[in-house]
């Protein structure tokens, strides 16, 4: 059952809808130094894996929210797919460290880097790059960390390896503190320059267990919880448990990890991710990541697949601001991201609203795997859209944006949109929330016949239909879009049928939709539209997308790719590509402020 994968997280209609806009994380995050050519200029060759661009932050960033914050070095490919820091099996395994002593919500996880790095953290090269003064990427880290306490009251730092280590007894030292023990002995730093209360606590990298110094990580973390509880002995007031929290004895802690919580994702997120332990390898010499199921096997060991093409793409229909990099979320229009659906919306869709629960798919013939969820049901606006669109599923890249319709067939219905005047005020509600291409049409006629199908999407629509007082339309496109759309429009919509993209005769059948929605009233966001489709691809529009999406995402047509194991279609792996025109980028220039940084860890070093 899908709901096993559920267990311990929480429900998938509480999710993280991104940095608040009103503060100045957004742009903070923006600021990211420019990591490619850093590496390059002082490591002699590219150090960081920028393909899939940085990872900022997970937990919680408004105000006086955070009690722990939690520095690590770097993340790696779950937190490459989940946008979001510590999902993969270390995460997992601070997630516990933090529920044993009490600590469910009120913590901030970051990172000594936002790219993750080639090999290990060793040499006065990368230490230069991470710790010294003059290093653009430790003074951009500072201003995070500062904007952390200028936000927050902090009781406990918790710096996890030693790349962190460093950076919490430079961070300390910047502020004017000193660390008479250096960051082999973090603890003994003055916290007090972050904090009245603040203390500091170091623990080794879970990432060490693979080494085989298994014991020697579990003393440290049980050495850990001990000295929290000490702190809480000699002051109750300091570090309280959260409402929904207890802090457990140290003597009883476990070295076990505890899955991420869907309040810390992006809406839609897929659940495998962040389910305990690492979910994911790198593939094509660092151009795509796969993805496997809880049936699956890291880097697909012991099962042979077969992928029908490696989907390099073309930069056709992508476009960007000044200042952007393709493989960055956007830095001149930083604020421009998809924050979620409305609380009430987000629990319909997510099939937890009393009554209107989703079927189990898998009973109905459905070949998904459960633990990939049933995420990827809607992009767009569903409170301000006048212009609905049932579609059916046409890619996998939905599992991968977690938003609807975002492969080529979305691509292409954007011009659609532009077309007929829409901007923003529409939302595309996919048919159905899980894998349904490799099943049998007749198998599929089914799953949207069943009347628990019909209902949902019929309060879906109903709901979105009556949120604004503006003229609306729906479109149905696709085959099992056509088929369900006469049961799912209660308050009688005028509906326009099309065909999918890909089908015979599509472009016929958009081009009579157009021609049929300019003769029919609704509100549209211009008032003069062309009414004339030219067939382009244009890429989605960053507002459709949630937080940390990277630019190339959503653009150069299909970038995810489903294989085949033996002579079938396999439900237990994805893999995401980037695009061969982004994979071939040479690095940015540096700027004259990291020139000149440059130039002195030269002087200095030689």
């Amino acid at each position: 059952m899908a709901d096993g994968y559920l267990v311990e997280r929480g429900n998938p209609w509480d999710y993280d809808p991104g940095p608040p806009r009103n503060r100045k994380w957004p742009r903070l995050f923006s600021e990211t130094p420019n990591y490619r050519a850093l590496g390059e200029a002082v490591m002699g060759y590219e150090k960081f894996r920028w393909h899939f661009g940085p990872m900022y932050y997970r937990g919680r960033l408004w105000d006086n929210q955070v009690k722990v914050l939690v520095i690590g070095q770097e993340g790696g490919q779950d937190e490459a797919l989940s946008h979001r820091s510590f999902t993969g099996s270390s995460g997992s395994r601070l997630q516990h460290f933090l529920g044993h002593i009490g600590i469910t919500r009120s913590y901030l996880f970051l990172n000594t880097f936002v790219y993750s790095i080639f090999g290990q953290y060793s040499g006065r090269k990368i230490r230069w790059l991470a710790q010294d003064p003059a290093s653009p990427i430790r003074q951009q880290r500072h201003e995070v960390l500062d904007y952390v306490l200028e936000r927050n009251d902090v009781h406990l730092v918790i710096a996890v390896g030693t790349a962190a280590k460093e950076s919490v007894a430079t961070w300390v030292e910047a502020r004017g503190g000193n660390c008479p023990g250096g960051h082999s002995a973090i603890e003994t730093c003055d916290a007090t320059v972050l904090g009245p209360k603040t203390r500091i606590l170091g623990v080794v990298h879970p990432g060490g267990g693979a080494s085989g110094n298994l014991t020697a990580i579990k003393a440290d973390f049980q050495r850990a919880a001990g000295r929290v509880e000490e702190w809480a002995a000699v002051d109750s007031s300091w570090l309280p448990e959260d409402s929904d929290g207890t802090r457990a004895p140290a003597s009883s802690y476990q070295y076990r990890k505890l899955p991420i919580p869907f309040r810390d994702l992006p809406y839609g997120v897929v659940w495998r991710l962040g389910h305990r332990s690492t979910t994911s390898n790198r593939k094509d010499d660092q151009r795509g990541i796969q993805i496997y199921s809880q049936s699956g096997k890291y880097n697909n060991r012991g099962h042979r697949l077969a992928y029908a093409d490696d989907a390099h793409g073309s930069s056709t229909g992508y476009s960007d601001q000044p200042g952007d990099l393709p493989y960055e979320p956007p830095v001149a229009d930083y604020g421009d991201y998809d924050r979620g659906p409305s609380s009430a919306m987000a629990r319909l869709l997510a099939g937890g609203r009393s009554g209107y629960e989703w079927p189990d798919w898998n009973a109905l013939g459905a070949d998904a795997h459960p633990s990939f969820g049933r995420g990827p049901i809607y992009r767009g606006r569903p409170d301000d859209a006048t212009v609905i669109v049932l579609a059916d599923q046409r890619s996998h890249d939905d599992l991968l944006t977690f938003r609807a319709l975002t492969g080529e067939a979305g691509q292409r219905f954007q011009a659609l949109l532009d077309a007929i005047g829409i901007d923003v005020s529409y939302v595309i509600f996919r048919v159905l929330p899980i894998d349904t291409l490799d099943i049998s049409a007749s198998t599929r006629n089914a799953i949207v016949d069943h009347i628990q199908v019909r209902k949902v999407y019929a309060e879906i629509v109903r709901r979105t239909a009556t949120a604004n007082p503006r003229r609306k339309v729906l479109l149905a496109m696709g085959p099992m879009a056509r088929r369900l759309v006469g049961h799912a429009n209660p308050t009688g919509l005028r509906v326009v049928e099309l065909k999918a993209w890909g089908q015979s005769g599509v472009a016929t059948s958009w081009r009579a939709a157009i021609d049929t929605l300019e003769s029919i009233p609704f509100g549209k966001d211009r008032s003069n539209p062309s009414f004339d489709w030219d067939g382009a691809r244009r890429q989605i529009p960053r507002h459709d997308l949630p937080y940390g999406m990277l630019r190339w995402q959503g653009s150069s047509g299909d970038r995810a790719r489903k294989p085949r194991r033996g002579s079938s279609p396999s439900p237990d792996y994805r893999k995401l590509l980037m695009p061969d025109w982004v994979y071939d980028l040479e690095p940015e220039p540096l700027s004259a402020r990291e020139q000149t940084a440059v130039a002195s860890f030269r002087a200095a070093h030689g």
